[in-house]
């Protein structure tokens, strides 16, 4: 090879290597300016939400900034990452991270529709519309619970969200992030994501604070996670009831069944008195199934299965059909084991529980004629 050509081999490469370093350095200059003109704007936002604002340089000498703060009894961290694509961008990304209280498991990610999602990655959730018009109609929510997600997102918290519509909130487990593209440089806009992740975040604690009031009323015990009877294993209130054990589960009907409560008592019984107790689907203009002449309600809002029904029609007597088509329950099953009344959704209030325990008491008893063998 010619070393005139190989001198311009390496001449070119030089030159790109220094184009290269110095396109580099332009970016880092102008992101150091970016960080220095928002550290006012970050020290303010830290005033609004009454946090401690931090600044310096980063582990490999990048600019940094952190507000660290406790919001509505919610400890959150803000910081920002910055990500070096290519040698002349250098892209900020602001954050916001807490350790979330969520008993129920729920996983749940919101974020503006226009917004190109800036993080996270993939999702196990289907979207959702939660009933307001106004954030279904600009907001993309997604969730592992349709019925916890339109619970947890309560008004308050819906009007939060939308002043932080820059932000890609997501709750998984006990994380809860919330991302901007972007180092965030309104004060205002920073303050308002801080509130919406806090709520978020929080929103657990008014849970958890519930379930462990519904507990003490009804005399039993609150387990979590492994030591829970409920399904996925998420959230349960054990007691004795009449010699027995009954639970008070808030999970899944199953691996993919809607998130609700369920209420079951214990029992013994033969495959005999296997029985399902199912609400039929709402048809007609008037949101009713059809009846027939002489239908109690019982029978016009719900559909009985039973291997036996001569062995369960006389647990049903008039009283007892009633109160279950006044409770409205989405099921009610019975197998050898136990006796389950399901509600298709959270439900959390003393007196239907109590309600939903007087039914299943009475269904899992033994009649004095011996049904059981």
């Amino acid at each position: 090879m010619e070393p005139l050509f190989v001198l311009m081999i390496v001449t070119g490469i030089a030159g790109l290597v220094q184009c290269v370093a110095q396109a580099h350095q332009e970016a880092r200059r102008a992101a150091e300016a970016r960080w220095r003109s928002a550290r006012p704007v970050w020290r303010r936002a830290a005033a609004l939400v009454g946090g401690e604002f931090r600044s310096g340089p980063g582990q490999w000498g990048d600019p940094r900034m952190q507000i660290s703060v406790v919001y509505e009894n919610v400890a959150l961290l803000v910081d920002h990452d910055i990500g070096h694509g290519d040698a002349s961008v250098v892209r900020y990304n602001t954050r916001i991270t807490s350790t979330a209280r969520n008993p129920s498991g729920l996983r749940l990610r919101v974020h503006e529709q226009r917004l190109r999602p800036p993080s996270g990655g993939p999702f196990r959730g289907r979207q959702v519309d939660v009933g307001d018009p106004a954030l279904d109609g600009a907001f993309v929510v997604k969730t592992s619970s349709p019925t916890l997600a339109r619970w947890w997102l309560t008004p308050p918290l819906r009007e939060a969200l939308r002043a932080a519509s820059e932000y890609q909130l997501t709750l998984e487990s006990h994380r809860l992030t919330a991302v901007r593209a972007g180092l965030e440089d309104d004060a205002e806009k920073l303050a308002s994501a801080i509130r919406a992740a806090a709520l978020v975040a929080g929103r657990g604690r008014a849970l958890a604070k519930e379930l462990r009031g519904l507990a003490q009323e009804l005399g039993g015990r609150l387990l979590y996670g492994a030591g829970a009877a409920s399904a996925d294993g998420e959230t349960t209130i054990e007691l004795e009831h009449r010699g027995k054990r009954l639970t008070v589960g808030f999970g899944r009907q199953g691996k993919k069944g809607p998130f609700g409560t369920q209420v079951r008592l214990a029992r013994a019984a033969s495959p005999s008195e296997r029985f399902t107790l199912r609400r039929r689907p709402r048809r007609g203009a008037n949101g009713a199934a059809p009846g027939r002449a002489g239908d109690d309600a019982l029978s016009r809002a719900y559909e009985l299965r039973a291997d036996a029904p001569d062995r369960v029609a006389p647990r049903l007597g008039e009283e007892l059909r009633r109160e279950i088509a006044a409770l409205r329950p989405a099921a009610i099953v019975g197998d050898e084991a136990a006796v389950t009344l399901v509600f298709g959704q959270l439900e959390t209030g003393r007196e239907r529980i109590e309600r939903a325990i007087a039914i299943v008491s009475a269904l899992a008893a033994p009649e004095p004629r011996g049904p059981y063998r």
